[in-house]
């Protein structure tokens, strides 16, 4: 009998989840209490993705929260408003990239970094084990007394990913080396504008294409 006709190969489908703070889920500034949204990075980086793969399958979908309570040991715990624990929110995406960007509201309780490397290094293993790729991005450089240490944090992030074999997207060195950065954070000089959103979607871009491209089989 004559082998079966298989049809046509399916295209992979490639899901990527974002989980972050403020500044990821696209909080320009807060006035009177209320946030004012913006594009975020990561819908400029699924649109950046479907166009150099022509693929609309291609979604990024945005998982971050506001607010202090917006920070990588609540992600863990499901402390940070957006549902279950982490292990258990992954379970309910078909992610293949996962990526985790944090590192501006651990400094209001005087965590250490440490402690952060610590919560890292935890969420890395959680992403693995729920057989997905683990991608870390470093925060947009501050200039407020809240925040005196993002520095560290970031050079923490680095180290995790050099440590654990995880890409890094750098947006602290990148847009620290922009010399205009600041006039593009809000009054307190901690959340980006538009176009910093625009700018980091496109470090995001030169890290997560390749990872893109070896999903689809390309």
């Amino acid at each position: 009998m004559p082998a079966s006709d298989p049809g046509p190969a399916s295209t992979p489908i490639v899901n990527i989840d974002v989980y972050g703070d403020d500044a990821s889920m696209g909080i320009a500034s807060y006035g009177f209490g209320m946030p004012t949204m913006i594009k975020p990075a990561s819908a400029s980086l699924q649109d950046a993705l479907r166009k150099q793969f022509n693929d609309t399958g291609i979604t990024v979908a945005n998982h971050a929260t506001g607010g202090r309570a917006a920070s990588l040991p609540n992600l863990l715990d499901g402390m940070d408003g957006g549902g279950a624990a982490f292990a258990q929110r992954l379970t309910a995406t078909q992610s293949t990239i996962v990526i985790i960007s944090y590192g501006l509201n651990e400094q209001y309780g005087g965590e250490s970094v440490s402690d952060f490397s610590g919560y890292l290094a935890q969420a890395i293993q959680i992403v693995r084990d729920a057989g997905r790729r683990p991608v870390i991005e470093t925060p947009s450089p501050t200039c407020d007394s809240d925040h005196p240490f993002t520095a560290n944090y970031a050079a923490a992030i680095k180290a995790a990913g050099a440590t654990y074999n995880v890409p890094v997207i750098d947006n602290y060195a990148a847009i620290s080396a922009l010399t205009d950065w600041r006039a593009h954070m809000d009054s307190t000089c901690t959340l980006p504008d538009e176009s910093l959103q625009q700018f980091k979607a496109t470090q995001e871009l030169a890290v997560i294409a390749p990872l893109v491209k070896a999903a689809l089989g390309e």
